[in-house]
């Protein structure tokens, strides 16, 4: 199969800014909806909870997972320089999460006194990796910010190279062995993390949003209509199995149905609103749960809430969990400013 490179990687995909709002819409909403019902039981939800398979959190995790294949193979496809790509994601992820947590570190454990003591302080450097949310179940440590999915997709990060040398070469055998692999994988599965958790459960995902990224410049006018009807029949029918089993399928299909048609949009102020969402969507997805916890769920414990209180309480947790998102990303860059003046200045 001969591929096409190209180097878009300055290029803004509206398809893909789609993409991401609509996951980061699923996130938020999700757990919105959890938070607020647990704060007030019987409180309406906004949006929806579960789909025939699974939660609304399901459909946002797997599309990150997906997009996040896609985005990595449009930057990367004509050429991957390690020592560059590497940089680019510890940049791209770990200032934002250190000073994201070092902050929370600061307020809860310092401030509140709430450090404990009981676990071993070496388990920092799970923190120091972005990885402590991701093995908190098994072990654990300092956990702040970032969940589950972080140390996922950094460990996907990792692999990223070896599967694109592998979907350049051969996208067909090398997305039929990840299938075979996904099946038996899910079907027995040996580890101890909650398997939707495990990066080996996600590596299909991945793969297919790097091949949808090789797809996209000869996907057919019909295609976008078949991930429709692929992630439609995982949303509306109830289907046998793990599911781990359907959720490439779902994550996929939205994915091939959202990029044609974010790449549809002419409007520019809204390709310009998708940008600058896109810009705050991972600060945004640091800061949104422990924003949820801190500021909101006590406030709202026990009350009774219909549906107008609900949107309004939404629409104010977009709003700060926003803000908070600004914030989180102005600081780190000008952290990031200030520690490179000093570095040009010492050289000097």
């Amino acid at each position: 199969m001969t591929q096409t490179l190209t180097r878009p990687s300055r290029v803004r995909l509206a398809g893909l800014d789609l993409t991401r709002a609509a996951a980061l819409w699923c996130i938020l909403t999700f757990h919105f909806n959890l938070n607020v019902q647990t704060a007030c039981p019987g409180a309406p939800a906004i949006g929806f909870v579960n789909y025939a398979n699974g939660s609304l959190g399901h459909i946002g995790v797997s599309l990150f997972f997906v997009l996040s294949g896609a985005a990595l193979m449009v930057r990367y496809q004509a050429g991957c320089p390690l020592r560059a790509y590497f940089a680019r994601r510890v940049l791209a992820l770990y200032p934002m999460f250190w000073v994201g947590w070092g902050t929370l570190f600061v307020y809860g454990d310092l401030l509140h006194r709430n450090l404990d003591r009981s676990i071993p302080l070496w388990r920092l450097v799970w923190s120091a990796l972005g990885l402590d949310g991701y093995l908190n179940a098994l072990a654990p440590n300092f956990y702040k910010i970032g969940e589950w999915f972080l140390g996922c997709i950094l460990l996907l990060y990792l692999l990223f190279p070896l599967l694109r040398r592998a979907m350049l070469a051969r996208p067909g055998l090398a997305l039929a062995g990840l299938a075979v692999f996904h099946v038996l994988w899910t079907a027995f599965y040996p580890g101890r993390l909650e398997i939707e958790h495990h990066v080996l459960s996600r590596v299909l995902e991945f793969a297919l949003g790097m091949g949808l990224a090789l797809w996209r410049p000869r996907m057919p006018r019909w295609a976008p209509w078949v991930g429709a009807a692929l992630a439609a029949l995982v949303l509306f029918v109830p289907l046998p199995g793990p599911r781990m089993m359907n959720l490439p399928v779902l994550g996929a299909g939205l994915c091939l149905a959202l990029w044609p048609l974010g790449d549809r949009i002419t409007a520019a102020p809204v390709r310009a609103g998708l940008q600058r969402l896109a810009a705050i969507s991972y600060p945004l997805y640091l800061v949104h749960h422990v924003t949820l916890t801190i500021l909101f769920v006590p406030r709202l414990a026990g009350r009774s809430l219909d549906l107008p209180a609900v949107a309004g309480v939404y629409l104010v947790y977009l709003v700060v969990a926003g803000c908070a998102a600004l914030a989180l990303r102005v600081v780190t860059g000008q952290l990031l400013r200030l520690a490179q003046y000093i570095r040009k200045n010492g050289r000097a």
